[in-house]
């Protein structure tokens, strides 16, 4: 399972991370890439950051339409969401440094301090390399204190970039108004997650469009408004369920959800595992027999 992971949507992948990231930016590959000679990527919707280095040869990368020539040294970040497609030279093959990460349910910060736009810059003095291998060395140990190095190098790496882009924290500042409406709608869910939201509820709520609404909750916590409640829901059913005696039916009720069918059939396909499944992996858990006990 662990394999799909860069292909799986952020929510998809945390009930898989969790005890190899305590917080985010959560990655899920990091990898070393030589294509063979006429390899094609066809357009393909990208459900997290794609973080690309180039080490030699060149590709074309074609990203929402528009072309992007990769070369030795270019650093290219596809933000989710974004349809990518590749077409490599067969005279030329390209070798790279492919990063996928994302921020979980937290909100990106990387539009606001990086841009829009999908090429970052060329790392000309060669800086990057190094800490672009070692971030892959360190992915591939798969334990916690190594993760926690490769998400140290991957802020260094982004931060390189965005300190060189002051002017777009002043952008920033003409969305915050934006930004206010879109906490005012997670504040709104946190505190009303019992009851049926829809998205006419939000936009009567903040004075935005439905469609609105879901592109800028999007760009600030990286999941839709729809996802976002289902994750609180989540988290709740799940403190009910290990700190009370209630029926799987009245947690469903009490987290907003009158049918219990629903709830189930959500609550699996977001955590691989039915809610009672995941109360009896924890009551194990806490049964297990501790070293003081074992002498």
């Amino acid at each position: 399972m662990l394999d799909q992971l860069p292909v799986l949507s952020p929510e998809e992948t945390l009930p898989l991370l969790r005890e190899q990231f305590y917080y985010p930016p959560y990655i899920t590959f990091a990898r070393m890439l030589k294509t063979p000679k006429n390899w094609t990527m066809v357009p393909q919707s990208v459900k997290q950051y794609h973080l690309m280095y180039g080490v030699a040869g060149f590709v074309e990368n074609k990203v929402d339409g528009n072309d992007y020539t990769m070369r030795k040294g270019d650093v290219y970040l596809i933000p989710p969401n974004a349809i990518l497609s590749q077409h490599h030279c067969p005279t030329d093959p390209f070798t790279g440094m492919i990063v996928n990460f994302h921020f979980g349910q937290s909100a990106s910060p990387l539009e606001t301090i990086l841009g829009r736009g999908p090429y970052l810059g060329n790392d000309e003095d060669g800086s990057l390399h190094g800490k672009f291998l070692t971030l892959i060395h360190a992915i591939q140990k798969h334990n916690l204190s190594s993760n926690m190095l490769a998400q140290g190098l991957l802020l260094q790496i982004i931060y390189q970039f965005a300190h060189n882009r002051p002017e777009l924290e002043a952008t920033a500042l003409s969305t915050s108004k934006v930004n206010v409406k879109m906490v005012q709608i997670c504040n709104y869910m946190k505190e009303n997650y019992r009851q049926a939201i829809r998205l006419d509820t939000l936009s009567a709520l903040t004075g935005l469009s439905r469609n609105y609404i879901i592109r800028q909750f999007r760009k600030c916590y990286g999941s839709t408004p729809a996802d976002y409640l289902a994750m609180i829901r989540i988290e709740k059913a799940k403190q009910l369920a290990t700190q009370t005696d209630l029926s799987i039916t009245e947690i469903a009720n009490l987290v907003g959800y009158a049918d219990l069918h629903s709830f189930s059939r959500m609550f699996k396909k977001r955590m691989q595992m039915s809610l009672s499944q995941f109360n009896a992996t924890v009551i194990s858990s806490l049964d297990l027999e501790s070293p003081a006990e074992k002498s």
